[in-house]
């Protein structure tokens, strides 16, 4: 009988189920898709990386900025900067966590690249997918399509990988290791924006002009 061997170019790890040995189907090599799944990973995040720069940049110009005006008691100046540096800082946390989130997927591929452990692996990461792309098309409209596109690709992974009766009780599990995946992700990056963004200066309450004068 056809083994995963003929699907994979390295040896299957001992001790799989029978009834997943069983149930795989040999229609043609998957490392080779898992390669290409995981080069698209690569060049998202490599996307979210630059946009990610060009954002510390403008946040630290406009942290300088509203020190500078803080400095010179421009209340409003600071007000309107001080708005601006809160949304380009909620923008860096929303695309750190879905660079977090794509990593710990391109890490899930990888490790199936090498253990060949396909629904373990490739099932919630599945679900990631879907959850990260409402978050990533608001600032990169062209990841909705590239985000569909690695989706189907996954799934197709999964199709061709296991019979028509694919129902091995993991559906809630996976679900659950998504939202944890997600978790992890978000906790991490986080923490990567608040040691990287400084808070912003609280400007104090300055004496008034005549208290000033009469010394």
């Amino acid at each position: 009988m056809p083994n995963f061997q003929k699907k994979w170019s390295s040896s299957p790890s001992p001790g799989l189920g029978e009834k997943i040995t069983d149930a795989i189907k040999p229609k043609g090599a998957l490392k080779p898709r898992v390669e290409m799944a995981v080069k698209r990973l690569q060049a998202q995040i490599s996307k979210l990386d630059n946009m990610l720069t060009k954002l510390k940049q403008r946040d630290e110009k406009l942290f300088q900025r509203i020190v500078t005006a803080t400095q010179q008691h421009d209340t409003h100046t600071t007000k309107v900067l001080s708005g601006e540096l809160v949304e380009v800082r909620k923008v860096s946390r929303i695309l750190g966590n879905a660079r977090m989130a794509l990593e710990q997927i391109e890490l899930r591929l990888t490790t199936f690249h090498d253990l060949g452990d396909t629904v373990v692996t490739i099932m919630p990461t599945i679900g990631l997918m879907k959850s990260l792309k409402s978050s990533l098309v608001k600032f990169m409209p062209e990841a909705d399509q590239e985000v569909t596109r690695m989706t189907e690709m996954l799934g197709g992974l999964m199709t061709e990988s296991f019979s028509g009766d694919t129902s091995f009780g993991i559906e809630p599990t996976t679900n659950a290791e998504s939202e944890k995946i997600l978790q992890e992700a978000t906790a991490v990056a986080e923490s990567a924006v608040n040691e990287k963004f400084p808070s912003m200066p609280v400007e104090q309450a300055t004496p008034s002009t005549s208290s000033t004068k009469n010394m």
